[in-house]
C-alpha cells in the first residue's frame, strides 16, 4: 500500500527536517546511494524565502546533504515563470547553499520533445530538462494556493518542467477549462515520474496565491512516493468539500487508491482559506457551471495607484489580453482565458481577482 507521512514541523531547523527526511526514506524503503539525481523545487520568482512563493533554500539543504552522505552526484533546476533561474536562485537565498555543497544547476532552458499517450489530447511536450539524464528525481513543491488550479503541490509542481516559452501555450490550449489543464499537468508528471515528492509546508500560503496571498505559519513536511496521494491527502487536512481539478481527474483513472498515512507529532492545518475564484468554479453544481462559467469566473483587476506599467502581465499573457494603457495596463476580456497568470507573476501585487 502507497504511504504518505506527514510530521508536525514549526520552523525551518535543517537537523530536525534531516531527521524526517530519513525516518521518512526508511518508513518508505527507499534506497539512493551513488546516484545522478535532480532536486526539482518551486522557483516560481524571485522572492525572498520569507515570502512563501519558493521552496524554502533550508528544505533542499537538508534533502542535498541527505544525498551527499550517500555519495549522490546533486542538481538542481526549474524554470521560474518570467525570470532567469540563476536571478530567482539568488534572490531565494540558494547561491550560498550551492556553493557550499557543490551542487549543479540546471537552468532548464533547452528543448527535449516527449511524446506520451496520456489522459489529455495531447501526445507531445517540450521540456527544459530530460528527466530520463538523472536516476532519481526529488519534486520538491510548496503548499500554496493556485488562483487556477487551487492548489500548488506536487502534480502542478512538475509543470516547471516545461519549457519557459511552452507554459504560454498550455493555458491557451486549456483556455478556461481547468479538467483539460489538470489532464495535462497529470500527462506532464507521468513523463517526469519523480520519484519522492517532499512537500514544504512549514511556512506555507492560502488566500489568493500562489504569489500574493497570506503567508502562513502551517507547520507540516510530507513525503510519499506517489504524488496523487499526497496532493489529495493535503485537500482532506484543509476540509475542502470538493475536489480539485488535478485530484479530481486523477480519481476518475484510479491514480489514487487506498493509502496508509504514518503522522509525527500532531500535523493540522486550521482555518485555511482557499482563493475566492475556487467558489466560482470547482464549488458549482456541473449543470449550473457549464451555463453560467463565463459569467461567475472571477476576472483579473488592476489595482490602480499599485500598478507600476512593468508590463510583466503583457509579457506572460498567454492570449494576449493584456496591453499597455496611460501608464499602466488593460483587460481584453473577450481573450482572457481566467488562467490568473497576471496575477501569479506581478511583482507588485497590482492585479486582484
Amino acid at each position: 500500500m502507497e504511504k504518505v507521512i506527514i510530521c508536525e514541523i514549526d520552523k525551518y531547523d535543517k537537523e530536525k527536517i534531516k531527521a524526517f527526511l530519513a525516518k521518512g526514506f526508511n518508513d518508505l524503503n527507499f534506497k539512493f546511494q551513488r546516484k545522478k539525481v535532480l532536486i526539482k523545487p518551486n522557483l516560481l520568482s524571485a522572492k525572498p524565502p520569507e515570502k512563501a512563493v519558493t521552496t524554502h533554500p533550508l528544505m533542499v539543504a537538508s534533502l542535498a546533504e541527505i544525498l551527499m552522505d550517500n555519495s549522490c552526484n546533486v542538481y538542481i533546476g526549474d524554470s521560474p515563470g518570467y525570470e532567469s533561474t540563476d536571478k530567482v536562485l539568488q534572490k531565494a537565498g540558494y547561491m550560498e547553499i550551492i556553493r557550499h555543497l557543490n551542487i549543479k544547476i540546471s537552468r532548464f532552458d533547452e528543448k527535449i520533445v516527449k511524446r506520451n499517450e496520456g489522459i489529455s489530447p495531447y501526445k507531445e511536450f517540450v521540456l527544459g530538462e530530460d528527466p530520463d539524464r538523472f536516476e532519481l528525481i526529488f519534486n520538491v513543491p510548496k503548499l500554496k494556493t493556485h488562483t487556477m488550479m487551487g492548489l500548488t503541490l506536487g502534480v502542478k509542481n512538475t509543470f516547471g518542467f516545461i519549457h519557459a516559452f511552452h507554459k504560454a501555450k498550455w493555458h491557451l490550449r486549456a483556455g478556461k477549462d481547468r479538467g483539460l489543464f489538470a489532464r495535462v499537468l497529470i500527462d506532464i508528471h507521468n513523463i517526469i515520474k519523480p520519484h519522492i515528492t517532499i512537500l514544504d509546508g512549514i511556512i506555507g500560503m492560502d488566500g489568493e496565491g500562489p504569489s500574493h496571498g497570506r503567508i502562513r505559519n502551517l507547520g507540516i513536511i510530507c513525503i510519499s512516493k506517489n504524488t496523487y496521494a499526497l496532493d489529495y491527502h493535503i485537500e482532506r487536512m484543509i476540509k475542502l468539500p470538493y475536489l480539485l481539478p488535478i485530484t479530481k481527474e486523477a480519481k476518475k483513472i484510479s491514480f489514487i487508491g487506498e493509502y496508509e498515512v504514518i503522522e509525527y507529532g500532531n500535523p493540522v492545518i486550521k482555518d485555511f482559506v482557499m482563493p475566492k475564484t475556487m467558489n466560482t468554479d470547482c464549488n458549482l453544481p456541473e449543470g449550473i457551471k457549464t451555463v453560467l462559467k463565463n459569467l461567475l469566473i472571477k476576472k483579473p483587476k488592476i489595482k490602480r495607484g499599485i500598478c507600476k506599467g512593468c508590463g510583466v502581465c503583457i509579457k506572460v499573457c498567454p492570449a494576449s489580453a493584456v496591453e499597455a494603457f496611460n501608464g499602466s495596463v488593460k483587460f481584453d476580456y473577450k481573450k482572457c482565458i481566467r488562467c490568473y497568470c497576471c496575477q501569479e507573476m506581478c511583482p507588485n501585487d497590482a492585479i486582484k481577482i
